[in-house]
């Protein structure tokens, strides 16, 4: 058989010819012996996935149909044939040289390793190392068949071709999912290499990132007794629980009253923890370490102790009463948890400053709540009242207003003078200050008392031989009033009843 020409353009059409041919023979993974045509030669060195030494062995196998003319040597040698090739085709054409080739060894293959351990959601890299005898192979390509059944895998088997040390190194993704995957490896054209084991690919979790607890919260009253449990799962950043690795389970603080742990999680990423209920002495924080890193945290609450910001008055704060009158409306007391939850039984004190209380302690109710009567004292101002719950101090400011006037008071430069006596010099203006007093001692604003004082000052001058009221001003609910002498000697300054003994002496 001839082919036309030996040019490139030759060889192009004639495999033009050759796929729009009659199919070949089976070959190389039948077993069959039907000695091969050139067109079936040639399909094989145009196949890339099918080594030169393949090739050489389907032709020393089935050996071939046609007596090669030195048209048919230059074509196959334009296909690729190698020395190998041309030696086969050559031993079968002419049996009776003598230079048919001794029968080679078939391809081996070894995987470095055979098992590999890979992370999930990243690529493994898989090595094969092919020899003839104790040879490397170069260029004999490979494929890892069942590779593409991975769930997040590659879309179809990964091929790769030996390189010049014989090694054809693999490449893929392995999912998101952890499992084991044993997959073949296989030459190009599909067949097996007798003594090749499988290859386990292993995919395990990655690094711990998530750690769930539950409960997560633990919630412990005082005398409470018996085990508390906490289930800890630690999952990968993808999903995938995370087996054999050790957990921490630490309190925040030593004062917790526990003691640290670390256990391993199981096959299913768990662990559980247990301590004593009794042991907890007061609020606080389990801190759950993997590889060294927080990864969660477990409030422990003593549900019975009070809560600082919900805790304190709600009710009557602010109210206003006159000196040593009880006020209208009680205050009111309440206690909550950290949870907002009321908390009933607690024992609150109360103490009064500026104020009497009624009771001085009391037990909180089912909502929470104690209620306290109060009296308030006798100065005007501020009045205190302080409760008292555990450590916990809040208190109310009430306000004390001054009861009713019964007194008048005289003042010259701010010092009190009424019932008293002063000295004044003739022909100089003086002024004194007009003011309300309660029973108590209190200032009392009198709004009307410079309007009152007004009205009595015609009648004032008539009667004072020696002083005449000249002016009266309001002054923050008292009044100033101004008097001028009018000579010399001794004067009785009388106001609402209230007397001062007034010395007129000469000015000079």
């Amino acid at each position: 058989m001839t082919i036309m020409s030996g040019s490139r353009s030759r060889a192009a059409a004639l495999v033009v010819a050759l796929v729009s041919g009659v199919s070949p023979p089976a070959v190389g993974q039948g077993g069959g012996t039907q000695p091969l045509r050139k067109t079936d030669v040639i399909r094989l060195l145009s196949n890339p996935l099918i080594s030169r030494s393949e090739v050489a062995s389907l032709v020393r196998r089935n050996c071939i149909a046609f007596r090669p003319t030195p048209r048919d040597w230059a074509d196959l040698r334009e296909f690729g044939a190698d020395a190998e090739v041309l030696n086969s085709i050559d031993a079968c054409a002419n049996p009776s040289t003598g230079s048919r080739p001794a029968p080679q060894l078939p391809l081996t293959a070894a995987l470095l390793p055979a098992r590999l351990n890979v992370t999930a959601g990243t690529d493994a890299v898989a090595r094969v190392l092919v020899r003839r005898g104790e040879l490397p192979q170069v260029g004999i390509p490979l494929v890892l068949r069942g590779s593409a059944a991975i769930p997040g895998g590659p879309a179809r088997d990964p091929q790769a071709s030996t390189d010049a040390s014989g090694v054809a190194v693999f490449r893929f993704p392995v999912g998101r999912s952890l499992a084991m995957y044993r997959l073949t490896v296989v030459t190009g054209s599909g067949a097996s290499m007798p003594g090749t084991p499988s290859l386990d690919v292993v995919v395990g979790p990655a690094a711990p990132a998530v750690v769930t607890v539950q409960p997560g919260r633990v919630d412990l009253r005082a005398g409470d007794r018996g085990p508390a449990s906490l289930l800890v799962t630690v999952r990968d950043s993808l999903g995938n629980v995370v087996a054999g690795e050790a957990v921490a389970l630490q309190p925040d603080s030593p004062d917790l009253g526990l003691t640290a742990d670390a256990r391993p999680t199981d096959s299913l990423g768990r662990v559980t923890f247990v301590f004593e209920r009794s042991a907890v002495r007061h609020g606080g924080r389990l801190i759950v370490r993997v590889r060294g890193q927080v990864l969660s945290t477990v409030d422990v609450l003593r549900t019975d102790v009070v809560a600082p910001g919900t805790t304190g008055f709600t009710s009557g704060v602010g109210q206003h009463g006159i000196a040593r009158t009880r006020l209208s409306d009680p205050l009111v007391f309440q206690t909550r948890s950290i949870l907002g939850r009321p908390l009933a039984g607690k024992l609150v004190t109360f103490r009064g400053v500026n104020a009497d209380v009624t009771p001085d302690s009391a037990i909180t109710d089912t909502t929470g709540t104690a209620r306290v009567e109060v009296t308030l004292g006798k100065q005007a101002g501020a009045a205190l009242v302080t409760a008292t719950v555990d450590s916990l101090q809040r208190q109310a400011t009430l306000v004390v207003e001054p009861a009713a006037p019964i007194a008048v008071v005289i003042e010259r430069d701010g010092t009190r003078v009424d019932g008293g006596s002063m000295m004044v010099p003739a022909g100089a203006t003086f002024v004194v200050r007009v003011s309300a007093q309660d029973a108590y001692g209190n200032a009392a604003a009198t709004p009307d008392l410079a309007r009152l004082l007004e009205k009595t000052r015609g009648r004032f001058n008539l009667q004072s031989q020696l002083l005449r009221m000249m002016d009266v001003v309001p002054d923050a609910g008292g009044a100033m009033v101004t008097f001028k002498p009018l000579g010399t000697g001794q004067a009785d300054l009388s106001i609402a009843g209230v007397t001062v003994s007034v010395a007129i002496v000469s000015g000079r």
